[in-house]
């Protein structure tokens, strides 16, 4: 530097540092003076005046707010907003229900569902969907009337032989595989209520009622067989003996862990029946003759029949049994007969501890 001694009064000459005086000072201070903005701005110009948004360029308009970055306009924005606040309020938390509350929902879709039957051709009946009304057969009493009928599904001792009957109004509903396919979650809490609340029936139509069951639970998965909890069946009483008895057996061990309740109808073979090739047995339209050959509860020996044996005993978790016997020379007293036997044989090996199975001897009382 040229000089060391300055005072604050100073700037930059040439690379040099050179004193300012106070005069020179003062006149730079006057010149670095700017005037007020507002005394520039003439609002009264026409190009203020036209300063909206649909005169500014797209610029000026992303300058004072009026849109974003993506191109949208303050409009466009709020209109979005309304949406998603829309949206917001029609969401509805389904899963933040009480699993109780949900499962009542899923019962009220099964039941908007009903099983509509396939028609195979125009020429091939179907039978009829329908409720199957059964009354039960019970002793008279002194004076010659009968006991009167009990009708709920409350499961009572043993000795009590007023006993209730399986409810005939169960659904045959299903569950929409659109809602099974919603989430993992939905799909493993409904999946089980078409086989818990449904009743499942397998009548004589063409071929046994035992066929069209046993072809039914072979498609099944484990967990399938094993939640079904109530089924109707029909079957011929040569289906419990000879060559078809291992056919009720692999059906009572499918159901050995979950049904609770079955109604059962066995008809006498005098009805007509044939036989056809890969096991099935035909049914052919006819009313049982006397005489006919019907299912036993003990042998000439007095052993319990393999059907009984190795096939209902297998139902561990069975609550009620309501037979139906179709027998021509079979009266009520022999049926009753029939049945109390039955129930004894079924519980007789059982412990204090387990539930009794509870045998109703019962006729067909009206179709709805």
């Amino acid at each position: 530097m040229i000089r060391d001694d300055f005072n604050d009064d100073c700037g930059w000459d040439g690379g040099n540092v050179v004193p300012w005086g106070s005069t020179r000072c003062e006149r730079y201070e006057a010149d670095q003076t700017l005037p007020d903005p507002l005394d520039i701005l003439d609002f009264e110009s026409p190009s203020i005046k036209s300063l909206n948004k649909e005169n500014l360029s797209e610029f000026e308009a992303l300058m004072l707010g009026e849109n974003s970055n993506d191109g949208s306009s303050e409009d466009e924005l709020d209109m979005d907003t309304a949406t998603s606040s829309s949206e917001d309020d029609a969401f509805f938390p389904f899963m933040d229900l009480p699993l109780e509350i949900r499962q009542q929902i899923y019962h009220w879709v099964h039941l908007m569902n009903p099983i509509g039957l396939t028609q195979f051709a125009p020429w091939y009946p179907i039978p009829v969907n329908r409720g199957y009304f059964v009354k039960a057969i019970t002793a008279p009493s002194k004076d010659g009337s009968k006991a009167p009928e009990v009708s709920d599904e409350i499961p009572r001792p043993l000795a009590m032989r007023a006993a209730p009957l399986l409810s005939p109004w169960r659904p045959y509903s299903c569950m929409p595989t659109s809602m099974l396919r919603v989430s993992r979650q939905i799909y493993y809490e409904s999946r089980e209520l078409p086989f818990r609340n449904n009743e499942f029936v397998f009548v004589n139509w063409f071929a046994s009622g035992l066929w069209a069951a046993r072809s039914f639970i072979r498609g099944l998965q484990a967990w399938q067989m094993q939640t079904m909890r109530y089924a109707r069946l029909e079957l011929l009483s040569r289906d419990l003996a000879g060559r078809y008895v291992d056919e009720w057996r692999e059906l009572c061990g499918a159901w050995s862990e979950g049904l609770r309740g079955l109604r059962l109808k066995i008809l006498s073979s005098g009805g007509g029946a044939g036989t056809a090739g890969g096991g099935v047995s035909w049914v052919v339209a006819g009313s049982p003759q006397r005489g006919a050959p019907t299912a036993g509860v003990r042998d000439e020996q007095g052993k319990i029949e393999e059907w009984i044996e190795n096939g209902l005993k297998q139902l561990k978790r069975l609550r009620c049994l309501e037979v139906e016997l179709s027998a021509a020379d079979w009266d009520d007293d022999i049926k009753m007969d029939w049945c109390q036997s039955l129930e004894e044989v079924l519980n007789e090996s059982k412990t204090e501890t387990e539930q009794y199975v509870r045998v109703c001897c019962v006729e067909r009382a009206r179709d709805l």
